[in-house]
């Protein structure tokens, strides 16, 4: 946060997630579901409080978030 994401890091995470969007947090995705790619990632670098946090890099692949689905995927991957 005291950092936040260039527009070309927002860029790169979004494509190992499978797009942009998958990097709204939770709470914020109603609120600007509605935009379009280039909108959201010039948005998500200038308000990184609205990135879905953790972002975890496994080497093999990026988990966003710290869902049931993330936990698993790190246990199988890392454990």
């Amino acid at each position: 946060m005291k950092k936040p994401l260039s527009e070309a890091e927002v860029r790169t995470l979004a494509a190992k997630l499978g797009g942009v969007k998958e990097l709204i947090a939770p709470k914020r995705k109603a609120e600007l579901g509605g935009m379009g790619e280039e909108e959201l990632v010039k948005h998500l670098a200038a308000n990184p409080n609205h990135v879905r946090r953790p972002l975890i890099d496994t080497g093999k692949r990026l988990l966003a978030g710290f869902t049931a689905e993330v936990r698993a995927a790190l246990e199988k991957e890392l454990g």
